[in-house]
């Protein structure tokens, strides 16, 4: 088992990563602002310009909301860890380390990138893998940033209870169907893919990594 630390020693490192990801989020802020804004406010209008946007795959803005992405999640699991370690007896419990955290959560992104192309070989949609990439993104961007702001939340939020840490579990689980079913309209309206098709896409480039990724979680916290 990979080597474990004290829940304690995220407090540093939460820090950290939070200053970096605000910094990640003011650059985008300041050198393409009206593409930040339209993300975090509505982004099923930008998913409109796609084919303009498809060149840039590789921009400074995507490379940033990359980066930015990774670290929030981690922030967000990082919260829920605490959260847990201060609301429940878990005194004899240890964590993954912080990186370890990060590798985690860019492997879940992995996981995500390879299953959509496996899924689309398979139904024989590669016409659509830019398009549907693109509306996922585009909704990555939307969830991630306030994702960054739950993350902060949870993380400093002064009564920590189990009944807390169930809250923000329910409010998570709301907030990432909601995600979901805003993409599935998405797909529906600006594909052709069929509703099956849209299920499996969902179940296996959205839901089946977190599942595996929480499962390596938890088995190393136990």
């Amino acid at each position: 088992m990979a080597e474990l630390v004290k829940p304690g020693f995220y407090q540093t490192s939460f820090v950290v990563l939070f200053l970096v990801a605000a910094l990640l989020l003011l650059m985008n802020k300041l050198w393409f602002d009206k593409r930040f804004t339209i993300n975090i406010k509505a982004p099923n209008i930008y998913i409109f310009e796609y084919e303009s946007r498809a060149q840039n795959l590789f921009s400074l803005y995507n490379l940033n909301s990359l980066l930015f992405k990774i670290i929030s999640y981690t922030l967000y699991v990082v919260a829920l860890f605490k959260t847990v370690s201060s609301s429940q007896d878990w005194s004899k419990k240890q964590f993954p380390e912080w990186h370890k955290l990060l590798i985690a959560v860019a492997f879940y992104l992995v996981l995500k990138f390879i299953f959509e192309i496996v899924l689309i070989i398979l139904i024989k949609k590669g016409k659509f893998l830019s398009k549907i990439r693109f509306i996922r993104t585009a909704y990555e961007n939307y969830t991630v940033f306030y994702l960054f702001i739950l993350a902060f939340l949870t993380y400093y939020f002064p009564y920590q209870t189990p009944l807390f840490f169930y809250l923000i579990i329910s409010v998570s689980i709301v907030w990432f169907v909601t995600l979901w079913l805003n993409l599935y309209n998405s797909l529906s309206k600006h594909t052709d893919l069929k509703t099956y098709q849209i299920f499996l896409y969902l179940c296996l480039s959205e839901i089946l990594p977190i599942i595996l990724v929480t499962g390596w979680i938890i088995f190393q916290i136990l």
